[in-house]
């Protein structure tokens, strides 16, 4: 009896083994490709805020007029975040994601072309760069929505929030290299030359995207039954019926999501992140220059620390939210990262904001970045947590909330520095850093949206 036991233990523990040995491993390579659509984004958002010290100079524009352009893209962004959501639950991410890249390419590569247009049809120089920033980020609107739908659909439970976690990652490394690609390449060949170069990567990868992604797993060819096992639990390759979770729904409800509190601890606390979020996008070059009296290319360096430590810190703020769900539960899970990461993230701005010596501030400051996105990778996981069938849709409703605490952002924090200094502007990030920590305290990841009305 106890050969005969212990046989079958044998033989269960083989085939696990041999499970693992054949199962295919695409989704990681979609989350690749993911993190590649992240890092590109990154870039076409970021050029402007390295460029834009060019731009000033050449047309004579001063720090509010600058933050007016900032602001051309986040309306573009903000306005268009959940149609863009509400398109790719509808019809899948795959052919949203393709359109949504080819639009900001093209916004990008008209960008250098702005004085020539400006001359041809007789608008402002300003005017134009407003114009074809708000293209650009009419595109970059799908972006992030999209993506939370990209790993509702092809991550299981248990890998959420480290997806999550790349997702950002992906983010940060594009703004890591931005800085000092931008600032070499406006050396070099002028800022022009820089926007070319960004809109030519961004065709490369949405034709990596086009031609190797699908919409659900069960779709891909080279995904087997093993992976759809750890995906999907009882899904199977063509399978027609797959659990709606992760397949497009025919309607989004959009007044249950209203009418819930989770999600609009979610959303506000997004909106406070996306204030303090584009302080660094947008203004960190802006503040080496001028505060702290740094050349082009040092400053150029440093502004690329800020997203060395999101690229760092995200994917850990993702793992360690999963780490204590499985100990605990996926609510405590979720709040033990944000208020940690927002709590680390405000102490390291405020200390490095009041010290002089820039080799220490600019470093305190690069990591309370960091820690800020370690606590943000939650907030994406969460919209997936509350709402599976129509993550894409939340996931836009909450980057539309960031997207205008970024307006707000753009335009406050310039009028903080001209008026009352750069300190100051970011004493205000301090305080929006531990309201969105605060707010995402009423947020609960353990139910959805429909378990939520169904009781």
């Amino acid at each position: 009896m106890n050969m005969t036991s212990g046989a079958a233990q044998e033989l269960k523990t083989t085939a696990r083994a041999a499970l693992a040995v054949s199962q295919s491993r695409v989704r990681w390579r979609v989350m690749g490709i993911v993190m590649t659509i992240m890092a590109v984004t990154a870039l076409n958002r970021l050029n402007l805020s390295i460029a834009g010290k060019a731009i000033e100079e050449q047309f004579s524009f001063n720090t509010v007029v600058m933050g007016t352009v900032f602001s051309a893209f986040l309306w573009g962004y903000g306005l268009f975040q959940i149609p863009w959501g509400y398109v790719c639950d509808r019809v899948g991410p795959r052919r949203t994601l393709t359109v949504a890249m080819l639009c900001f390419a093209v916004g990008s590569a008209a960008m250098g072309m702005v004085p020539r247009l400006a001359a041809i049809s007789g608008i402002s120089v300003l005017a134009g760069f407003r114009l074809v920033r708000f293209v650009t980020g009419v595109g970059e609107a799908a972006i992030s929505s999209n993506v939370t739908r990209v790993i509702a659909s092809w991550t299981s439970l248990r890998e959420r929030g480290f997806a999550s976690g790349l997702q950002v990652c992906g983010l940060g490394l594009g703004g890591t290299l931005t800085p000092v690609f931008i600032a070499w390449m406006m050396v070099h060949w002028g800022w022009q030359a820089a926007f070319e170069v960004c809109a030519v990567l961004a065709f490369i990868v949405v034709a990596a995207w086009h031609f190797y992604a699908t919409d659900w797993p069960e779709e891909h060819p080279s995904v087997n039954d093993a992976e759809l096992q750890i995906i999907h639990p009882g899904s199977r390759k063509g399978d027609v019926g797959a659990r709606s979770t992760h397949r497009g729904v025919t309607s989004v409800p959009w007044v249950k999501m209203l009418g819930n509190l989770s999600v609009w601890g979610l959303i506000l606390g997004y909106g406070l992140q996306g204030y303090t979020f584009y302080v660094y996008y947008n203004w960190f070059y802006f503040y080496a220059v001028k505060m702290r009296g740094l050349g082009i290319m040092q400053a150029a360096a440093w502004t690329s620390a800020p997203f060395l430590a999101m690229a760092l810190l995200s994917p850990v703020g993702g793992w360690l939210s999963d780490r204590v769900a499985r100990a605990t539960d996926r609510r405590k899970g979720r709040l033990a990262a944000v208020w940690l990461g927002m709590g680390i993230s405000a102490l390291l701005l405020y200390c490095g904001n009041h010290l002089s010596v820039t080799v220490i501030a600019l470093p305190m400051i690069a990591l309370a970045a960091g820690f800020n996105m370690f606590a943000a990778a939650n907030f994406w996981a969460a919209c997936i947590d509350l709402a599976p069938p129509y993550s894409a849709s939340l996931s836009a409703l909450m980057n539309t909330m960031g997207s205008l605490g970024g307006v707000v952002s753009s335009t406050v924090t310039a009028v903080l520095a001209v008026h009352q200094g750069w300190g100051r502007a970011l004493d205000v990030a301090v305080w929006i850093t531990l309201g969105s920590g605060l707010m995402f305290t009423l947020v609960n990841a353990n139910r959805g949206i429909e378990e939520r009305d169904s009781n």
